[in-house]
């Protein structure tokens, strides 16, 4: 699942899946502004078939914790 996030996030934002790491967050990278957020978020929703809760989505800056909730709610 970590893998095929990391894909979404880089067609999201247009860029090379490359430099998609656990690290990067928000504001890294000018593409991941709060539009690209948005686009990473719906893309995941999308795609995956899952709805993020209202209250996460400020919290959902990173990589790493949108990889977090994606494993949460795949697994509810």
């Amino acid at each position: 699942m970590e893998s095929q996030v990391k894909e979404i996030i880089a067609r999201a934002l247009n860029v090379d899946s490359a430099i998609i790491t656990d690290e990067l967050s928000s504001g890294d990278i000018p593409e991941w502004d709060s539009v690209g957020n948005l686009a990473i978020i719906s893309t995941i929703e999308q795609e995956l078939g899952i709805e993020f809760p209202l209250e996460d989505l400020f919290d959902l800056t990173s990589v790493h914790s949108i990889i977090n909730k994606v494993n949460q709610l795949s697994n509810v």
